[in-house]
């Protein structure tokens, strides 16, 4: 079983790496066959290379994300809310649920995006 202590760390290289744009790196925290829902409902990504095009798609574009609330865990699931700021827009909340396998790799991901939870 994982401790909190790591799926916290994971969860922080997540957050950092996803701010910086850097894809590769982002991916080496996602385990092979993982699941990418998101926004939830709208778009789903299956396995390594569906999630990986997603994330690539969005490197040119200026936004960045930081954390907002702590991280909450429950044996190998991870929630937290993220600040997202991109240019033109109001700053806003996304809810990610993540779970994780024994080596602490990403299963699973589910972001809840909401441009109308908007952070002042």
């Amino acid at each position: 079983m994982l401790s909190r202590n790591e799926i916290c760390a994971a969860v922080d290289s997540y957050v950092t790496l996803l701010a910086a744009h850097k894809t590769d790196a982002l991916m080496e925290l996602f385990h092979q066959g993982a699941v990418q829902h998101e926004p939830v409902g709208v778009r789903t990504n299956r396995g390594f290379d569906e999630i990986r095009a997603f994330f690539a798609e969005s490197e040119d574009t200026p936004f960045t994300v930081s954390l907002l609330t702590p991280v909450t865990v429950v044996g190998n699931f991870a929630a937290m809310q993220m600040r997202v700021q991109r240019e033109g827009l109001e700053d806003f909340a996304s809810t990610d649920l993540f779970e994780f396998d024994d080596n602490c790799k990403i299963l699973s991901i589910t972001a809840v995006p909401d441009v109308k939870a908007l952070i002042s």
